[in-house]
C-alpha cells in the first residue's frame, strides 16, 4: 500500500472504533436509563401495595426505603429470606428489559461479524498480495530465461503496481539495449569484414611491389613501384584513420565544437583544397553566396566532409561544382551540385552506405567517405541528402547538407 491508502486505512478503521465506542455509549445508556424506569415502576407498585395496607405510614415507609440506612437493607434481606426469595428468583415481570436483552444480543451479534468480516477482508488482502507477489516472482524468472513478452503495465497508484511497472518498464529498456547490443555485435563484425576486405587489396599490391623491389630493376622502375607502395600506403592510412574517426563520432567520444562561423570563409577554405587537383583536372569550384552568412557547425569536421563530396564530385568527371549557401532563421542549408557522370538510381538509396560501392565508382574507391560526411553532419545535428540524374548528355549530382541554428 502506498502512503495515501495507509492514511484511508487508518481513517477507516479510527472512524469504526469511534462508531462501535458510540453504540456502546448509546447502549450503557439506554441499558441505565430503561433499567432506573422499571426499577422505579416496580417500586412503585410496592409501595402502593404497602400504603394501601398501612396509609397512616405512607411517609414514614417511604423515607425508612429510600433513606440510605444499612439497619432498614439488613432486616428487608431477611424478610425476604423468610418467604424463599432471593436475588436469582425474583422475577420483574417487565418487557423493557426484553428489548434491552435484545439490544445486547444484537450488538453483540453485530460486532462479532464486524470482526469477523474485517478478519476476512484483511485475510483475502493478504491473499491477493502474495498472489501478486507470486506473479512477479515468475514474471521475474521468465525474464531470466529471455521471455520479455509478458505485460504488467497496471493504471492504478499503489506501490506494489509501481513497483510491477518500474520492472515492466526495466524490462523494456533492458530489451531495447539488449536487442541494440546485438545490432552492435553484427554491425561490429561487418565492419571488421569490411575493413578486412579493403585493406586486403592493398596489402597485396604491397607484396607485389615489395617483391619486385628486391629484383634488379633500373632506377626508373624502381621509383615508379615505390610512387604505386606510397600511394597504397596513403590509402591504407587513409582508411584506418577515417574507420577510427567514424567510430569516435559513433561512439560520441569525438566532440564537435559548433560555433557561429562565417560560411563564405568556410566554403573558400573547401576550394583552395582542390586548386591543384581542378588544375589537373580542368575543373572549377565556384561558391555562390553573400558573403555575410552564418553557419553554426564544427569548421574543421564540416570542411572534412565537404571535402569528400568535391572529391568525389571532381573524380567522377565534374568540370563545374557550385558550392551554394542560403541561410534563414532556422538553419543554413549549403547544397553542393556537380555536373559529373551523376548517380544511378539503385545507388541512391545506399550512397551513404559504409563501404558500398556504386556501379560507376573508381577502382580506387574504398565506398567509406560519404558514410563519414554523414557521421560528421549527422553528429551535430544537422541533414544531409543527395539527388541526382544520369543521363548521356545532362547529368548532375546536388548533395544538400542542413545545419540548423
Amino acid at each position: 500500500m502506498n502512503t495515501k491508502q495507509k492514511r484511508n486505512l487508518f481513517i477507516y478503521i479510527t472512524m469504526l472504533l469511534i462508531i462501535i465506542i458510540l453504540l456502546a455509549i448509546f447502549a450503557i445508556y439506554y441499558i441505565q436509563k430503561n433499567y432506573k424506569e422499571s426499577l422505579y415502576e416496580y417500586t412503585n407498585q410496592v409501595m402502593a401495595k404497602i400504603v394501601e395496607e398501612y396509609p397512616e405510614q405512607e411517609e414514614e415507609i417511604v423515607k425508612n426505603i429510600f433513606l440510605d440506612n444499612q439497619e432498614n437493607h439488613e432486616n428487608a434481606e431477611d424478610i425476604l429470606s423468610k418467604y424463599g426469595f432471593s436475588a436469582e428468583n425474583i422475577d420483574i415481570q417487565n418487557t423493557q428489559f426484553e428489548i434491552i436483552q435484545k439490544v445486547i444480543i444484537l450488538f453483540s451479534i453485530f460486532f462479532i461479524i464486524a470482526t469477523l468480516g474485517v478478519i476476512c477482508i484483511y485475510a483475502i488482502y493478504i491473499r491477493k498480495q502474495n498472489q501478486k507477489l507470486k506473479d512477479l516472482d515468475a514474471y521475474c524468472k521468465e525474464i531470466l530465461k529471455g521471455n520479455y513478452i509478458i505485460d504488467l503495465k497496471e493504471q492504478d497508484e499503489s506501490d506494489f503496481s509501481k513497483l510491477k511497472n518500474d520492472i515492466y518498464d526495466m524490462t523494456i529498456m533492458l530489451k531495447e539495449k539488449n536487442s541494440l547490443l546485438e545490432k552492435n555485435n553484427k554491425d561490429i563484425e561487418k565492419l571488421i569484414a569490411d575493413i578486412s576486405h579493403q585493406l586486403k587489396t592493398p596489402l597485396t599490391s604491397l607484396n607485389l611491389i615489395n617483391d619486385i623491389l628486391y629484383t634488379d630493376l633500373p632506377e626508373e622502375k624502381k621509383k615508379e613501384f615505390l610512387d604505386s607502395s606510397q600511394k597504397e600506403l596513403e590509402k591504407i592510412n587513409w582508411l584506418i584513420k577515417t574507420v577510427l574517426n567514424i567510430a569516435k563520432l559513433d561512439s560520441k567520444t569525438l566532440i564537435l565544437d559548433k560555433k557561429n562561423e562565417n560560411a563564405y570563409h568556410l566554403c573558400l577554405e573547401v576550394k583552395n583544397n582542390f586548386k591543384a587537383m581542378c588544375e589537373i583536372n580542368h575543373a572549377d569550384v565556384e561558391i555562390v553566396s553573400n558573403k555575410e552568412e552564418t553557419i553554426n557547425c564544427d569548421k574543421k569536421w564540416t570542411v572534412e566532409a565537404m571535402n569528400n563530396i568535391v572529391k568525389n564530385a571532381i573524380e567522377h568527371g565534374a568540370k563545374t561544382v557550385t558550392i551554394k549557401l542560403e541561410e534563414n532563421t532556422m538553419y543554413t542549408k549549403i547544397s553542393i551540385r556537380d555536373n559529373g557522370e551523376g548517380i544511378d538510381k539503385e545507388d541512391l538509396g545506399h550512397i551513404f552506405d559504409r563501404f558500398y560501392k556504386a556501379k560507376n565508382s573508381k577502382e580506387s574507391s574504398l565506398g567509406i567517405g560519404l558514410a563519414f560526411c554523414k557521421s560528421i553532419i549527422r553528429n551535430q545535428d544537422g541533414d544531409i541528402r543527395v539527388k541526382s540524374s544520369k543521363k548521356e548528355e545532362d547529368s548532375w549530382t546536388e548533395f544538400t547538407i542542413k545545419l540548423y541554428n
